[in-house]
């Protein structure tokens, strides 16, 4: 990381395949009879847990350069897991797979590692349940998770929170039931699930909050053309922001509403950011390109923008530190629910780069002053893919080298990230 010092940072990067679009691909290909082909796929630790668990269930998946082929028997042909199905440290596998597993009748258990073990799996109990689904969770709560046959019914939901997750988990399930399931969201999630299955052609509608689906259809293969991460794009995009001297371009990414939240972060604190939309069938796709700014402004959010950037927050804590304002973040409780608990964890960690925080139940303050921090001082990543690429930013960013006790993580989301910004190294 030290060759990374004291250095600006130019030129055009594609980042990884969205990694959510990924997730779903990969089942939607594995419930349609057929060859479903993913163009610029993924590769990371979750995705093939997810990959592993298709297999596993009975659909072939072939990886070829930039390209994977899912060929299935159809959902009607699947068949339950010999063995315990294991999701690593993705919560997209396990709680979207936990949906599928149910609507398709079988008998699966599943487990992932330390960090999923402890995340809250009774928010897609309580609506699989309400379908007819026997799901068991240790103390009722997290994984492992046992799976048994039962005929499902339609519900109508009305989410208590929004969650992509725990609505595809419904979703899914509602593939396989006769009639309309029906799900109310209190404020916009990220919808790919809903996007990916019209493509699939699912009978499926979403319009004002409410996402109507009607079951029994069979799902046919598609050709699946995966964008860029934004999630992934942020990390380079906020790095262009507060690095003097740079100005980066990122092609070809994900500009999904429901999950550009972060952009527009950056148009309230007034950065130099632009957007160029290239594509908006489906999946809305683009070019945003990035520079240094100074006197950043603040910014308070909450409400329904958290669930369009929550994913983002450990860098837009980043971006707070650097404004010459207060910045609150507020409603953004599912944090504490993530690989690790992100809340505390982006406060402990830039709290060592002279970062003031005052800390709320659901979210923090950032105060404004400033940021300093000792050369080689020790930081912790939790094993969380979003903090180490955080604490990345932040020593290249202070051009100052810092110890991060294990960065191997970086491999859930972002293989190649360090590779990737030495590309966009030029001499300072």
């Amino acid at each position: 990381m030290k060759s990374l010092m004291n250095s600006k940072f130019h030129g055009t990067l594609r980042v990884p395949g969205d990694k959510s679009i990924t997730h779903r691909a990969l089942m939607f290909g594995a419930l349609s009879e057929g060859a479903t082909h993913i163009h610029h796929p993924l590769p990371s630790e979750d995705t093939r847990r997810t990959m592993e668990c298709m297999r596993a269930l009975g659909a072939e998946v072939e990886e070829k350069p930039e390209e994977w082929v899912v060929t299935s028997p159809g959902a009607k042909k699947l068949h339950s897991p010999r063995k315990t199905l294991y999701t690593g440290n993705s919560g997209t596998t396990t709680r979207l797979l936990t949906g599928l597993l149910a609507g398709l009748g079988l008998s699966a258990e599943m487990e992932g590692d330390e960090s999923i073990a402890k995340r809250p799996m009774d928010r897609i109990k309580r609506p699989l349940a309400e379908m007819g689904a026997d799901i068991t969770l240790k103390d009722d709560k997290f994984p492992p998770i046992i799976i048994r046959p039962a005929e499902l019914s339609p519900i109508s939901y009305t989410m208590p929170i929004a969650s992509a997750q725990v609505k595809s988990a419904i979703l899914l399930a509602a593939l396989y039931t006769e009639g309309t399931t029906v799900i109310h969201e209190p404020s916009p999630s990220r919808n790919h699930t809903e996007i990916m299955l019209k493509q699939f052609g699912a009978d499926v509608s979403a319009e004002n909050g409410v996402i109507s689906l009607e079951g029994g259809n069979d799902l046919s293969p598609s050709d699946v053309t995966v964008p860029g991460d934004i999630s992934s794009a942020a990390f380079p995009i906020v790095l262009a922001v507060l690095k003097p001297g740079s100005s980066i371009s990122i092609e070809n990414v994900s500009l999904n509403e429901t999950r550009s939240g972060i952009l527009d972060v950056l148009e309230m604190m007034g950065a130099d950011v632009t957007i160029e939309q290239t594509s908006s069938e489906g999946e809305a796709i683009g070019t945003v390109h990035a520079s240094y700014t100074s006197n950043l402004k603040g910014f308070e959010i909450s409400g329904s923008i958290i669930p369009r950037l929550i994913d983002e927050i450990p860098i837009i804590a980043l971006l707070a530190a650097f404004s010459s304002e207060t910045c609150t973040i507020r409603d953004a409780d599912e944090l504490r629910y993530k690989e690790t608990d992100r809340i505390r964890a982006v406060i402990d960690e830039l709290s060592k780069f002279g970062i003031r925080f005052t800390e709320h139940d659901d979210g923090f303050t950032v105060h404004p002053g400033q940021v300093s921090i000792e050369e080689n001082t020790e930081t912790k990543g939790y094993n969380d893919h979003r903090i180490i690429m955080m604490l990345i930013i932040s020593s290249i960013v202070m051009d100052t080298p810092i110890e991060i006790d294990d960065i191997s993580a970086i491999d859930i989301s972002y293989p190649g990230f360090m590779e990737d910004l030495e590309t966009l190294r030029k001499d300072a």
